[in-house]
């Protein structure tokens, strides 16, 4: 397994939050996050895609630092009475509140007039809707929640003989009544047409992201090839298929942008095409 310390960029957060998120709608998640099998495909496909050999306690720590920090912002969100603006996606708030927040957890100096990185793949992942019947309705689908507190009020009786009684009415049974004292309306619950709506607006929002990020690929992947061919590498060479293979990683993209001169960076698609190939 992989040694040291991870290095987590940009796009390498990326790749490794979609991974994540096609986990999530292939159901290998629950309320505490991956499952086992879940965590097995991850540590091969983040592998494959991007090269790393990290460690599972490496992907572990950072699945649980992006979640605490979904957690973080979105609590200052919701304290910042509506203090947002949609141009820069910051947090708009005077001082005063940043100095409160930040004595409060130091952590929140981060978001100080900076955006959540990756917000749209980490609210996919981490945010669900909570409803009244205490369920969490989330990205890929419905899942049972704890209910807050072990209190018995928030348990729901799944067969008994007392089951549509107040407490009145089991009162008066125990006492050997034969009258029932009827209940209050049970509350009126959202019907699964609700749920279905609500998960199939998730997954077009979804889907509509993915096209988005399909297409900014894709010209990513034009001006990069144009760039080669400005390196001097012809179109129908052996270099320049090899850089059309290595750019299908957006990790390997990202690396490229990075690299000067030009004979450096045809040096870099060799050297990485040779090393793949010996993996």
């Amino acid at each position: 397994m992989g040694g040291g310390r991870a290095y987590w960029d940009k796009a390498l957060t990326k790749i490794f939050l979609d991974l994540c998120i096609a986990e999530k709608i292939k159901r290998n998640y629950n309320k505490k996050g991956l499952t086992n099998i879940g965590w097995q495909n991850l540590y091969r496909n983040f592998r494959e895609q991007t090269g790393k050999n990290f460690d599972s306690k490496q992907l572990q720590n950072k699945f649980s630092t992006m979640k605490r920090q979904y957690k973080l912002w979105k609590s200052l969100k919701n304290m910042s009475g509506g203090g947002w603006d949609n141009n820069s996606s910051t947090i708009r708030c005077d001082d005063d509140w940043w100095e409160d927040r930040i004595e409060e957890n130091r952590d929140a100096g981060q978001f100080h007039g900076k955006p959540l990185e990756h917000e749209d793949e980490l609210t996919t992942l981490f945010g669900c809707m909570d409803t009244e019947e205490g369920t969490m309705l989330c990205v890929g689908g419905i899942g049972e929640r704890t209910p807050s507190g072990g209190s018995d009020d928030n348990l729901t009786p799944m067969s008994n003989d007392n089951v549509g009684l107040s407490s009145a009415g089991r009162v008066a049974q125990r006492a050997g009544k034969e009258q029932v004292v009827d209940s209050p309306p049970p509350k009126k619950s959202k019907n699964m047409e609700y749920y279905v709506g609500c998960i199939s607006e998730s997954m077009l929002e979804r889907s509509r992201n993915e096209s988005s990020v399909l297409r900014g690929e894709q010209d990513e992947m034009k001006e990069l090839l144009r760039l080669v061919e400005e390196d001097g590498v012809a179109q129908g060479s052996e270099l320049y298929f090899i850089a059309t293979d290595l750019f299908r990683s957006a990790a390997r993209r990202a690396a490229f942008r990075c690299i000067y001169p030009a004979e450096n960076r045809k040096a870099w698609l060799r050297w990485t095409w040779d090393n793949a190939r010996k993996k």
